[in-house]
């Protein structure tokens, strides 16, 4: 089932809201590294699934290719959102406007665009958004795992 109507998210560990302004914006802590820097900085994405792309805090510039570690805002949790099958995605936790739940799971690439939507009961992709979907779907095939965590 797709999800529909107002959605919410949240982190997956402690709970805490990660969507904002009315539940149209998902705001993550990033950290961008380098061999010579870290920098970390505040993300919002459009809540909208399909809808890719974000806006970063002042004085960063991201350019393709560059990989954002993605982490809870709650300054007690931090967790790194990465999902443990895949070191390009995050995963995230979401609950639609008649109180389903679902992961969302999205890329850390910039200008990858690829989102998944999972059904974690009846574990299956319920929808997904994106040029870069196929791509994602042969890496995961490759490494012989799924989005479940699951060996083929």
């Amino acid at each position: 089932m797709e999800p529909r109507g107002k959605m919410t998210f949240s982190c997956p560990a402690c709970g805490q809201k990660l969507s904002f302004l009315d539940g149209s914006i998902i705001k993550l802590v990033g950290r961008l590294r380098a061999t010579t820097f870290s920098c970390k900085t505040m993300f919002y994405f459009s809540a909208t699934l399909g809808q890719h792309g974000c806006i970063v805090g002042e004085g960063v510039r991201l350019y393709d290719g560059a990989k954002v570690e993605l982490e809870c805002i709650n300054s007690a949790c931090k967790r790194n959102l990465t999902a443990p099958y895949n070191d390009e995605l995050a995963e995230i936790k979401g609950v639609d406007q008649a109180g389903n739940e679902f992961k969302v799971v999205f890329s850390k690439i910039y200008g990858k665009d690829s989102t998944f939507v999972l059904d974690m009961e009846a574990r299956k992709v319920t929808a997904s958004y994106g040029e870069d979907i196929d791509t994602i779907f042969s890496d995961i095939n490759e490494r012989r795992r799924n989005f479940f965590g699951e060996g083929e």
